[in-house]
Protein backbone atom coordinates (compact mmCIF):
# COMPACT_ATOMS: atom_id res chain seq x y z
CA UNK A 1 0.00 0.00 0.00
CA UNK A 2 3.07 2.31 0.60
CA UNK A 3 4.57 1.83 -2.62
CA UNK A 4 1.54 2.62 -4.61
CA UNK A 5 1.09 5.87 -2.27
CA UNK A 6 4.66 6.94 -2.91
CA UNK A 7 3.83 6.22 -7.45
CA UNK A 8 0.39 8.27 -6.99
CA UNK A 9 2.50 10.91 -5.34
CA UNK A 10 5.48 10.83 -7.86
CA UNK A 11 2.50 10.87 -10.91
CA UNK A 12 0.65 13.72 -9.16
CA UNK A 13 4.52 15.63 -8.36
CA UNK A 14 5.22 15.30 -12.52
CA UNK A 15 1.77 16.58 -13.52
CA UNK A 16 2.32 19.53 -10.97
CA UNK A 17 6.11 20.15 -12.79
CA UNK A 18 4.34 20.25 -16.18
CA UNK A 19 1.55 22.64 -15.59
CA UNK A 20 4.02 24.76 -13.85
CA UNK A 21 6.25 24.52 -16.97
CA UNK A 22 3.38 25.28 -18.75
CA UNK A 23 2.28 27.96 -16.92
CA UNK A 24 5.56 29.96 -16.93
CA UNK A 25 6.11 28.83 -20.47
CA UNK A 26 9.31 26.73 -20.34
CA UNK A 27 8.66 23.86 -22.23
CA UNK A 28 9.17 25.92 -25.45
CA UNK A 29 12.05 25.37 -27.79
CA UNK A 30 16.08 26.77 -26.57
CA UNK A 31 15.91 29.53 -28.85
CA UNK A 32 12.40 31.19 -27.54
CA UNK A 33 13.54 30.10 -24.07
CA UNK A 34 16.41 32.39 -24.35
CA UNK A 35 14.50 35.80 -25.70
CA UNK A 36 12.99 38.04 -23.07
CA UNK A 37 11.91 41.09 -25.05
CA UNK A 38 14.36 43.15 -22.69
CA UNK A 39 18.05 43.96 -24.86
CA UNK A 40 20.96 42.14 -23.58
CA UNK A 41 19.33 40.13 -21.58
CA UNK A 42 18.56 35.95 -21.99
CA UNK A 43 16.80 33.64 -19.69
CA UNK A 44 18.88 31.47 -17.54
CA UNK A 45 21.53 34.95 -16.76
CA UNK A 46 21.96 35.46 -13.10
CA UNK A 47 20.34 38.08 -10.74
CA UNK A 48 23.33 40.41 -10.30
CA UNK A 49 23.91 40.33 -14.53
CA UNK A 50 19.98 40.55 -15.49
CA UNK A 51 20.02 43.34 -12.15
CA UNK A 52 22.91 45.31 -13.71
CA UNK A 53 21.98 45.82 -17.08
CA UNK A 54 18.27 46.48 -17.09
CA UNK A 55 18.87 48.99 -14.28
CA UNK A 56 21.16 50.94 -16.66
CA UNK A 57 18.20 52.18 -18.88
CA UNK A 58 15.66 51.24 -16.45
CA UNK A 59 14.16 52.54 -12.97
CA UNK A 60 14.26 49.50 -10.63
CA UNK A 61 11.07 50.11 -8.04
CA UNK A 62 10.94 47.07 -5.97
CA UNK A 63 13.94 44.33 -5.50
CA UNK A 64 13.21 41.33 -3.48
CA UNK A 65 17.29 40.17 -3.44
CA UNK A 66 18.23 36.77 -5.62
CA UNK A 67 14.08 35.74 -6.31
CA UNK A 68 13.10 39.15 -8.87
CA UNK A 69 12.78 42.57 -9.06
CA UNK A 70 10.48 45.30 -10.85
CA UNK A 71 11.55 47.97 -13.19
CA UNK A 72 9.75 50.95 -15.04
CA UNK A 73 10.88 51.74 -18.47
CA UNK A 74 10.70 51.99 -21.85
CA UNK A 75 9.89 48.64 -24.08
CA UNK A 76 11.67 48.54 -27.75
CA UNK A 77 9.56 45.26 -28.33
CA UNK A 78 6.28 47.30 -27.41
CA UNK A 79 7.15 50.51 -28.29
CA UNK A 80 5.95 52.78 -24.99
CA UNK A 81 6.83 52.27 -21.36
CA UNK A 82 6.17 49.79 -19.52
CA UNK A 83 6.58 47.85 -15.65
CA UNK A 84 8.56 44.87 -16.21
CA UNK A 85 8.98 42.37 -13.38
CA UNK A 86 12.31 39.67 -13.35
CA UNK A 87 11.19 36.65 -12.19
CA UNK A 88 14.33 34.17 -10.85
CA UNK A 89 14.91 30.33 -9.79
CA UNK A 90 17.92 29.97 -7.55
CA UNK A 91 21.09 28.34 -9.82
CA UNK A 92 18.47 28.66 -12.90
CA UNK A 93 18.58 32.17 -13.45
CA UNK A 94 16.21 34.43 -15.15
CA UNK A 95 12.72 31.97 -15.57
CA UNK A 96 10.24 34.37 -16.42
CA UNK A 97 9.85 38.62 -17.66
CA UNK A 98 6.80 39.88 -18.01
CA UNK A 99 5.41 43.54 -19.27
CA UNK A 100 2.41 45.58 -18.28
CA UNK A 101 1.32 48.69 -19.62
CA UNK A 102 2.10 52.00 -17.78
CA UNK A 103 -0.05 54.68 -18.89
CA UNK A 104 1.31 56.79 -15.81
CA UNK A 105 4.57 57.06 -17.70
CA UNK A 106 5.48 58.93 -19.88
CA UNK A 107 8.12 58.50 -22.91
CA UNK A 108 8.68 62.37 -23.71
CA UNK A 109 10.12 62.53 -19.98
CA UNK A 110 12.20 59.18 -20.77
CA UNK A 111 9.66 57.12 -18.74
CA UNK A 112 9.02 58.60 -15.72
CA UNK A 113 5.92 60.15 -14.07
CA UNK A 114 5.20 63.51 -15.49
Amino acid sequence: MNNRNDVNQAYHGHRVAAALFAILGLGGCASSMSTTGEPGVKMGDSYPQVLAVVSRNNTVTKEVKGEGFRAEGYSPTFKDCRIKYFIFQGANGLQRVSFEPAPQLSVTQNCRQP
